[in-house]
C-alpha cells in the first residue's frame, strides 16, 4: 500500500492522476489502512500472540505488575532509560536488565545502549538514580562508555583500550594500516584481548601470541605482530595506562634458533627494573634445584643466591670459617671481609650445613673449592662457569635467559613485593644509604626480614 501511495504521489506531481482519482481520496485510504494495521497489531499483542513494550515510570511496583508478554519498559520521565525482561527461568523468575540508550553525533550518529546493571546486582531505585546522573551528561554530548573507560585506567582491558584509543593510533601510525589493524583483530585480540593492560607480560605474549605463529612457520608474521604490539603498549605508557613497557626484547632464538651458546646466554641485559622472574618462579627454581638428583655446585650456589640475594662472587669468595656462631661473614669480590654478616637460620642454616658436608676439601679454605685446589695453590670455583650453568638450569625450568645481574634484580623485586623492610633489602644488596639510615649487621630486623622472605 505504501509503495502504491508513493507511485500515485509521483504521478500526481506530473498531473496524470487528477482526472482518474482525486489525490485526497487516495491519501484517506492510505491513512485508514495504517490505522487498521495499528489496531490489528495491538489486538494481536493483547491476545497473547506477541510481545509488548510499555512506557511508564520505572519502579519496583510498576515492574512487578508487568505480565509475561512485556519484554521492555521505557521510562516516561528519563528519556533513554529502559528495562528489559529476560526469559522466565525454572523458578518462575525473570531477570531485569537496566539500560540507558543514547545517540552520539546527531540523527545518523552512533547508537549506544549503556548497560547499567541487572536485578541480580542492584534494585530499581539504584538503577534509576544512576540513570538520573547519566541523563544530563548525555544532553551535554558526552559518551558515557568513554567516560567509564577513562575512569578505569588501572583495570582497562587490551580490547577496550584498542576500541577507544589503540585502533586510531595504529591506523595513523602505519602506512599499511588495514594490515596492521587486521593483525590485531585476528592474531592479538582473540588471544589476549580480555587481559588487563597491567597484567600483560612478555611471557604471556610469547606463549599466547607468538608461539602459535612460530609453530605454524609464520616467523616473519610473528616479528611484525610483536613490533606492532610493542608500539601499542608504548602508546599506552604515553597515555598513562601503563607505568612501563612490558615487552622489552624477545630473544632472537625464540623465532627459530635454539643455540644456547655462552654469548646468547650472556647477551640479555637487565630490563630497567622490570622483573623477568616473579617471586613464584624463583620459588619454583629453588624447589627444582633442591630436588635435583645431581649434586652439582651450581645448584647449591643458585639456592644460596635466592635465599640471601648475594652475588656469585661473594658466595665463591667465602671461606668455611666465615660461617660461625650462626652468622655468615660476607666477603667482597677482592676476598676481604666487608664487615657485614647474615644471620644463619631456617633453610639457610640447613643449606650451608649441606654445602660444607658436600664440598669439604681439607686442603682448601673455600666454601666452594676449585678443581685441583691445594694448600699452596688454594682457589675457589670459577664464578663465571657457575653462572653459565645456573643460566642453563633457569632456562630449562622457565624458558627464560637471565643474566646474574638480572637474577639479583628479580630477587630484590620479589622481596619488595613481599613488603620486606626496605632497609633490610638495601643491606642485603649492598645499596649505599645515608649514615643515619644504614643498619648494622647485628640489627634484629635483618633476621626478621629474612624469615619473612623464607616464608614467602
Amino acid at each position: 500500500m505504501t509503495i502504491l501511495f508513493i507511485i500515485f504521489s509521483f504521478l500526481h506531481s506530473l498531473g496524470f492522476v487528477d482526472g482518474f482519482l482525486p489525490f485526497w481520496v487516495l491519501k484517506c485510504y492510505y491513512m485508514a489502512f495504517k490505522c487498521s494495521l495499528g489496531v490489528l497489531h495491538l489486538c494481536f499483542n493483547l491476545l497473547g500472540g506477541g510481545f509488548l513494550n510499555l512506557k511508564l515510570r520505572i519502579s519496583a511496583a510498576e515492574l512487578a505488575k508487568c505480565s509475561l508478554e512485556v519484554t521492555r519498559v521505557n521510562d516516561s520521565q528519563i528519556s533513554g532509560f529502559h528495562a528489559r525482561f529476560g526469559k522466565t527461568n525454572s523458578d518462575g523468575y525473570r531477570l531485569i536488565s537496566y539500560y540507558f540508550y543514547y545517540r552520539l553525533g546527531g540523527r545518523n550518529g552512533r547508537q549506544v545502549n549503556y548497560f547499567i546493571g541487572n536485578s541480580s546486582t542492584m534494585d530499581v531505585g539504584t538503577a534509576r538514580r544512576i540513570a538520573m546522573q547519566i541523563e544530563p551528561l548525555v544532553k551535554q554530548g558526552k559518551d558515557i562508555v568513554q567516560m567509564k573507560f577513562e575512569a578505569e585506567k588501572q583495570t582497562v582491558k587490551l580490547k577496550t583500550f584498542w576500541r577507544f584509543k589503540g585502533a586510531d593510533f595504529i591506523m595513523k601510525k602505519y602506512k599499511n594500516s588495514q594490515d596492521a589493524k587486521r593483525n590485531f583483530e585476528v592474531d592479538i585480540l582473540p588471544k589476549i584481548g580480555s587481559v588487563e593492560l597491567s597484567k600483560i607480560s612478555q611471557r604471556l605474549v610469547e606463549v599466547r601470541v607468538l608461539k602459535p605463529l612460530v609453530s605454524a612457520g609464520k616467523k616473519s608474521q610473528a616479528k611484525v605482530i610483536l613490533s606492532q604490539l610493542k608500539a601499542l603498549l608504548s602508546f599506552a605508557v604515553d597515555q598513562q595506562y601503563l607505568t612501563h613497557q612490558p615487552i622489552k626484547k624477545v630473544d632472537p632464538s625464540f623465532f627459530g634458533s635454539t643455540d644456547l651458546s655462552n654469548s646468547d646466554l650472556n647477551s640479555r641485559e637487565p630490563r630497567d627494573g622490570d622483573a623477568i622472574l616473579s617471586g613464584a618462579q624463583l620459588k619454583g627454581i629453588y624447589f627444582r634445584a633442591s630436588k635435583a638428583t645431581r649434586r652439582s655446585a651450581f645448584l647449591f650456589t643458585l639456592r644460596l643466591q635466592i635465599l640471601t640475594g648475594q652475588s656469585l662472587s661473594t658466595i665463591c669468595q667465602s671461606y668455611r670459617q666465615d660461617i660461625k656462631a650462626n652468622r655468615w661473614l660476607l666477603r667482597g669480590s677482592d676476598g676481604k671481609l666487608t664487615g657485614k654478616s647474615i644471620p644463619v637460620t631456617g633453610p639457610l642454616k640447613a643449606l650451608l650445613k649441606e654445602v660444607v658436608t658436600e664440598f669439604t676439601n681439607r686442603e682448601s679454605l673455600y666454601l666452594f673449592p676449585g678443581k685441583g685446589a691445594r694448600a699452596k695453590q688454594d682457589r675457589n670455583m670459577d664464578s663465571r662457569a657457575l653462572a653459565k650453568a645456573q643460566q642453563r638450569f633457569i632456562f630449562d625450568v622457565h624458558q627464560e635467559r637471565v643474566s646474574m645481574t638480572q637474577l639479583l634484580s628479580d630477587i630484590k623485586h620479589a622481596m619488595i613485593t613481599l613488603k620486606i623492610n626496605p632497609l633490610v633489602i638495601a643491606y642485603l644488596f649492598h645499596d649505599n644509604l645515608s649514615g643515619y639510615l644504614a643498619i648494622e649487621s647485628d640489627c634484629p630486623s635483618i633476621a626478621v626480614g629474612l624469615e619473612q622472605w623464607y616464608g614467602g
